[in-house]
């Protein structure tokens, strides 16, 4: 593809992200009821309408691929296919532990790129070492201490005005997609979307089973999750969240999806 359609396909998405964002922010409140519930929300019934969407897609589409992928998919074949998407994050990680100035996080992501280059990126060099990965969204919350609204984007689904901004961001200063084709980047992208939903496929159905209120438990766990990663992992929920039914407590829930998406 030549430079020109590169660019264009990478406008084409920057101006669907912010387009979502311009229609959130200026889409008023039906009422004042979300003061009492969470001022986080405010966009509460248009992210729900998109959050319904998800859950559609996700049930058609996302749910049975990923089933697929789990059952059918050889486990020889899963462990190169999860190093690859994972060593293809690190020079996008290397980036950001530069802008949040961790340079020894730089190294290690630098170090496993690299030393995977010999096995055509599908080894892991390191098999000792836990899973570096840094984003837009967590390098802008040095930054910006405010995440800002919670965002439910259509197909990508949970953020906030921060990690959206995170979004576009990751579009122009990700290594690998400057490099690669927009088939490729969406390879990977697609791939660790069905690895990681291939991995939580009970975690999500329990959730769905017993939470009270599916969008506010998964606006919950994402919340945390995110504080997690932009922690490095050192953040300890403390009490279950009221939006989470009795049998589903926000933190073993959050620590079970952590620890199969690294596997």
């Amino acid at each position: 593809m030549s430079l020109f359609g590169r660019g264009f396909s990478l406008g084409l998405r920057v101006l669907l992200l912010t387009g979502v964002i311009a229609i959130l922010i200026t889409t008023p409140a039906t009422s004042n009821s979300y003061k009492e519930k969470d001022n986080r929300d405010p966009f509460e019934s248009t992210n729900r309408l998109v959050f319904s969407f998800n859950v559609g897609l996700d049930q058609l589409v996302l749910e049975p691929v990923s089933i697929a992928y789990r059952d059918l998919m050889p486990n020889e074949l899963k462990t190169p296919i999860n190093n690859l998407l994972d060593n293809l994050q690190m020079p996008l990680s290397f980036v950001h532990s530069l802008l949040q100035g961790d340079i020894d996080n730089a190294n290690r992501a630098a170090s496993r790129f690299f030393a995977s280059i010999p096995t055509l990126l599908l080894g892991n060099p390191f098999p000792d070492q836990n899973l570096l990965y840094e984003d837009g969204g967590q390098t802008l919350a040095i930054w910006f201490e405010n995440p800002g609204p919670y965002i439910m984007l259509p197909v990508l689904g949970p953020s906030n005005l921060r990690d959206t901004v995170g979004i576009i961001m990751d579009f122009f200063i990700d290594p690998f997609s400057m490099v690669a084709s927009p088939g490729i980047r969406s390879i990977r992208s697609v791939g660790s979307t069905i690895r990681f939903r291939s991995a939580n496929i009970e975690q999500i159905r329990i959730m769905q089973r017993d939470s009270f209120d599916y969008y506010a438990a998964v606006k919950s766990l994402y919340e945390q999750s995110r504080e997690n990663e932009i922690r490095n992992g050192h953040y300890k929920p403390d009490s279950m969240s009221p939006t989470i039914g009795l049998e589903l407590d926000a933190a073993p829930m959050l620590k079970k999806i952590l620890d199969t998406a690294i596997k």
